[in-house]
């Protein structure tokens, strides 16, 4: 099953639910798409993935490579 978007129902890539975890909380069982995400931490998107990028290339486990 895939996950969705708490916020606008976005089926959701596996970086967005690991930034989420690693963001918000580790043990989530839903999630925001990157979009929803930015709005909450009222940043841009582009800062979202930087983290995501930032996060793969430290070797954190959350994120695919």
């Amino acid at each position: 099953m895939n996950d969705i978007c708490k916020e606008c129902n976005k089926i959701l890539e596996t970086d967005e639910v690991a930034i989420y975890r690693r963001l918000v909380q580790r043990g989530a069982t839903e999630y925001l798409c990157i979009d929803c995400l930015s709005k909450h931490f009222k940043c841009s998107r582009d800062l979202i993935i930087e983290r995501i990028i930032h996060f793969r290339e430290i070797g954190c486990t959350l994120f695919c490579k």
